[in-house]
């Protein structure tokens, strides 16, 4: 049973903490974090993510990147990553978490989620659609695997 889950991007400051604010909101009961491949460790979410993420009704709470690393891999059931790469580079550093890391966008035609770092805000707006969309069929998924 999935009782933790850890969305996981590039530099922890666009999507994946905007796809773990849309989780908390979805799955209350479940413990929910996010973490950076390349993590631009202690920065906030990016101005223009939280705000496509506001518009788009994502509560977003105050956030400080942080750096994936074995032991928040290990306390993770599952991990969501925004890219097929960031799967290919969890596998190849730490192949024991291969069997729990899906994209986020698995039960969405396998999409990935675009980096919007530095691009115009239509990006981010375009990332968080994506990220929405993504976390509830996740959270469907999850829902009937408890139910």
């Amino acid at each position: 049973m999935v009782k933790s889950v850890l969305t996981v991007c590039t530099g922890n400051i666009c999507r994946s903490p905007v796809a773990e604010a849309a989780l908390r909101m979805e799955l209350p009961g479940m413990t929910i974090g996010s973490a950076g491949l390349h993590a631009l460790v202690g920065q906030d979410t990016d101005p223009d993510s939280a705000a496509a993420a506001t518009r788009q009704g994502i509560v977003m709470a105050p956030h400080s990147a942080r750096q994936f690393d074995e032991v928040i891999g290990r306390g993770a059931d599952l991990i969501l990553v925004m890219e097929t790469h960031h799967r290919q580079e969890i596998a190849a550093r730490w192949p024991q978490f291969l069997g729990k890391t899906f994209l986020l966008g698995h039960f969405d035609s396998t999409r990935e989620v675009p980096d919007p770092y530095r691009q115009p805000i239509g990006m981010h707006e375009r990332a968080v659609e994506i990220i929405a969309q993504c976390t509830q069929s996740w959270t469907r998924h999850l829902k009937q695997m408890t139910a």
